[in-house]
């Protein structure tokens, strides 16, 4: 699919393509919780992590984004060619086993933004179930990425009008920006690798890889896809602060935040926006999520090949994508906002999900064998793997000292 194609099947929106949707979707439900609870419990010290985490998200990100351009093949189907199909399972098996639960935070936040405008989970999560599966069934990706871009700007633009109404002072903004932070404590080290987890997905490699897949290389396409990641890097980081900073002003004294307790807000408006801000991010990640997870289970299994973004004739493939939610969205009609409590745990344990996949990217992308002419420099690549190993030493040292702390 090529990248001119979405450009103009999204209305031109200022040539707005996969890179972006999928750093946009990485601001879901869960890591919408994970920022207020962060903000709420710990104030503005999770800034200063939030803005470095723009270096890895882009420079990690782009390799994806090259590799599937240059290749015009999925993740999940490198994996398999150049390294067995036991290593491709190891890679998109877990993460399809923790996108169930992204499922799950998604379908519950989605409930809870719908429940704030009064419409009933029994109602509101079928009609998103059926929308999320027709988006898909066109069987044609230039209209997936005309409908995800218009939603993707909504949840920004919701996101950054939430922060705004809660007037974020900028001395606390300042404060945030300092790396003294309180590393060492127990719940804050957790959090960080929370956050950590909220950042870097799994399943944004497979997305990113798969979306771009389809199109020979061009200086020009390769310059697009750099600048709309490093973009798309740079709002999400800022979008994870603005959240932070809406837990921050609605304070501790709540405890552990969740999204539910926001719900009750007495101003109107807030709780509007809030709501926009639900439905939006869990519409845009349930998505997203689902192609990256169907893409890299398909391809892993042989169901389909990524020549064309939109198999038509992969009948599995297609099954996979409507049944994969749909247990997901029973449980979330039934639980409803208790579901909120698997959040963190969730975002954490992604920091260890995503090393077989941050890994096959990176050997993949510098590879000459597979990239050709167009593989990533030593010097980017070395760059690479310090912020991957950076990220995940963090992330694991975080997930030790909060598990195992004093």
């Amino acid at each position: 699919m090529e990248f001119h194609s979405l450009r103009k099947a999204a209305g031109h929106i200022f040539g707005l393509g996969p890179a972006w949707t999928v750093m946009i979707a990485d601001i879901d439900v869960a890591s919408i919780v994970t920022g207020l609870e962060s903000g709420s419990i710990y104030g503005y010290h999770g800034i200063f992590i939030l803005a470095i985490l723009v270096f890895p998200l882009a420079v990690i990100q782009y390799a994806a984004g090259k590799l599937g351009l240059v290749t015009g093949k999925g993740l999940g189907e490198l994996i398999r060619e150049n390294y067995g199909n036991r290593y491709s399972a190891i890679s998109t098996i877990p993460m399809a086993t923790t996108d169930f639960l992204s499922y799950l935070a998604e379908y519950a936040g989605i409930a809870i933004g719908m429940g704030i405008v009064g419409i009933s989970p029994l109602f509101s999560l079928p009609v998103v179930y059926v929308l999320h599966n027709m988006v898909v069934l066109t069987r044609r990706f230039s209209k997936v990425e005309k409908f995800l871009i218009p939603v993707s700007l909504t949840s920004v633009i919701g996101i950054i009008t939430l922060a705004l109404a809660f007037h974020p002072p900028a001395s606390g903004i300042i404060i945030g920006l300092s790396p003294m932070q309180p590393y060492g404590n127990r719940g804050f080290d957790y959090y960080m690798a929370a956050m950590i987890g909220a950042v870097i997905m799994p399943f944004m490699l497979f997305y990113q890889i798969g979306a771009t897949a389809g199109k020979k290389p061009s200086a020009g396409e390769l310059r697009h896809i750099r600048n709309e990641t490093i973009i798309g890097a740079i709002v999400s980081e800022a979008l994870m602060i603005c959240i932070l900073l809406v837990g921050v002003r609605i304070g501790s004294d709540l405890g552990p935040v969740t999204i539910a307790g926001i719900a009750g807000l007495s101003h109107a408006y807030i709780s509007l926006l809030l709501a926009i801000c639900m439905v939006s991010a869990g519409f845009l990640a349930l998505v997203v999520i689902s192609l990256a997870s169907t893409w890299g289970v398909g391809e892993t299994f042989k169901w389909v090949t990524h020549g064309d973004a939109m198999p038509r004739g992969a009948r599995k493939f297609y099954l996979l994508y409507v049944l994969e939610s749909f247990p997901a969205m029973i449980i979330a009609i039934l639980l409803g906002y208790s579901l909120m409590g698997l959040v963190i745990a969730l975002m954490a344990s992604l920091v260890i999900v995503l090393i077989p996949s941050g890994v096959f990217v990176g050997r993949l992308a510098g590879s000459r064998n597979v990239m050709g002419g167009h593989a990533l420099s030593r010097r980017y690549m070395a760059g690479y793997w310090i912020l991957l190993i950076a990220v995940e030493a963090a992330g694991l040292g975080g997930i030790t000292l909060g598990i195992f702390g004093s």
